[in-house]
């Protein structure tokens, strides 16, 4: 007998292709739901936290940069606004909104740079569309503790510029970009821009790539880019107009300590090893052929994101975050181009272990959590219903998100005692340098510090005071002062954890709260 192959009829081969549209639609709804609860293991983190905070302040009549002090400018602020008000319209607790709020940034951004792939025609784009699931994970998932930070929902946005920039690279004159959907990526990719004015390389070194594939520097020329100069322009005569104390207040004291403390080796140290790996796996996987544009524009932003990092100097997961998604968007590009490529083979198992292995390492500083334990938030609000709370120690992790986590109203203008701190530290060095004329000047800006906290401290007597355990070299200068030791005489141990000690103010007791 011979067999008879029987080809699958029109209504199979459709409904076997609506199948295969469907299922990275599927999946990814998948990836949110496994979201939300991946999401709660960290909580909002300290940086989202207290610009809920700040949003609510302002809100009730607060002014930026006067009776709330932002190390960021407005922007910061002015992109949590918007969930923060739906909220409390709504009546709802602000994390939720925030939480839905980035959601909707990286599921916006992630179709923006769909939308504008499948204008581009690339020759990859079936397989990239079956990893749309992969690429919203490095959204919502890879974040881990850094989600809903700036640099997340920065990221996201930028998505769409640089897929454009790709097709510009792509040096097809039959299909150009139509000019609404270059001006719309645009303004999209300005938010990275906005976010921090560092992060300006991450457009410059791409459509510098682009311009060097065009052999004319008249696409850097482009609408895209003019619409991010303008937002740009705009934004900073705003910043001067509206908030001149940013510039003329605050920007000195952060010039003079928060931007002066950097920490280059343990930066490279924690992210160098698994980047530079990050980048050999990936020229592994070009495997002799030129990348595509696409894969190049993501790698070349990646690569101009890691710069920021090192610069700021401070090491925070977040700051890595560019660097690091963008690299695994590059490899997973590559990937899906190594496959699709006529006679070669997809990955095979060893060579998918190593991408999961780089994921992996990768991922490893966003794991920590800020969220503190659910213990020791029970024995606090047993203590007090909706306490004031104040702050010694310059961790702005010491409060926040602690404070919003026990229902607690923050009641100092500053994060922590970051000004300080750093102060004195600045100053110890001046002098060890033989800079007396320094170190004074240092030592001014502590004391005025000082002077403006403890009357703060006075005037609002806080129900509970947390203490930075951890910080032992700016606990110790402030208690130096006896006003500081009067005023904690007040105070007896509430709860400690291996972080920070809680202080409850004498007769303050159990509060409840009538409203």
């Amino acid at each position: 007998m011979s067999a008879i192959a029987v080809r699958p009829g029109p209504d199979a081969r459709a409904a076997s292709g609506r199948t295969e549209r469907l299922r990275p639609l599927v999946l990814s709804m998948a990836v949110l739901a496994i979201a939300v609860p991946w999401q709660m293991h960290w909580g909002v983190n300290g940086d989202t936290s207290w610009n809920i905070t700040i949003s609510e302040r302002l809100l009730a009549g607060d002014r930026l940069y006067i009776d709330v002090i932002e190390t960021n400018p407005p922007f910061t602020i002015w992109l949590y606004l918007p969930a923060v008000y739906l909220a409390k319209l709504l009546g709802v607790v602000p994390e939720y909104l925030v939480y839905a709020y980035s959601y909707a940034l990286c599921i916006f951004g992630l179709w923006f740079a769909s939308f504008v792939a499948r204008r581009a025609r690339f020759p990859e784009n079936s397989g990239l569309y079956t990893l749309l699931p992969a690429f919203l994970a490095l959204l919502v998932l890879f974040p881990g503790n850094s989600f809903s930070e700036r640099e997340n929902l920065g990221v996201a946005l930028l998505l769409p510029l640089l897929v454009l920039m790709a097709w510009r690279a792509a040096n097809d004159p039959s299909s150009p970009p139509e000019w609404w959907v270059a001006a719309l990526a645009g303004l999209s990719g300005s938010a990275m821009v906005l976010v921090k004015p560092y992060y300006a390389i991450m457009i410059i070194a791409p459509a510098s790539y682009v311009a060097w594939r065009q052999r004319s520097i008249r696409s850097l020329f482009a609408i895209e880019y003019w619409i991010v100069g303008f937002v740009c322009l705009s934004y900073l005569a705003a910043v001067l107009w509206l908030y001149p104390e940013f510039m003329r207040d605050v920007y000195p004291n952060l010039a003079d300590t928060y931007l002066r403390y950097k920490q280059y080796g343990p930066v490279l140290a924690t992210y160098g090893g698994a980047y530079l790996v990050s980048i050999c796996f990936l020229l592994f996987l070009r495997n002799g052929r030129a990348l595509s544009p696409l894969v190049m524009v993501l790698a070349i932003g990646s690569v101009a994101g890691f710069v920021p990092l090192v610069y700021q100097g401070k090491g925070w997961a977040y700051h890595a975050y560019p660097a690091l998604a963008l690299m695994l968007a590059a490899i997973t590009c590559c990937a899906v181009e190594r496959s699709s490529a006529r006679g070669v083979a997809r990955l095979d198992i060893v060579q998918k272990m190593l991408l999961a292995a780089i994921v992996a390492v990768n991922w490893l500083p966003f794991k920590y959590t800020g969220k503190p334990a659910a213990d020791f938030v029970a024995s606090l609000r047993a203590a007090v219903d909706h306490p004031t709370i104040g702050l010694i120690g310059s961790g702005m992790e010491s409060g926040h998100p602690l404070t919003r986590t026990i229902g607690g109203r923050w009641i100092s203008a500053y994060c922590s005692d970051w000004l300080g701190g750093l102060a004195v530290l600045f100053a110890r060095i001046a002098r060890a340098q033989g800079n007396t004329v320094e170190a004074a000047r240092l030592d001014a800006i502590v004391r005025n510090f000082l002077d403006a906290k403890i009357r703060e401290l006075k005037a609002a007597k806080p129900d509970l005071m947390i203490v930075q355990k951890t910080d032992t070299f700016w606990i110790s200068r402030v208690m130096q002062r006896d006003d500081f030791s009067s005023f904690m005489n007040d105070y007896r141990v509430l709860s400690e954890d291996e972080n920070i000690r809680v202080y409850l103010r004498k007769g303050s007791g159990k509060v409840i709260s009538t409203n």
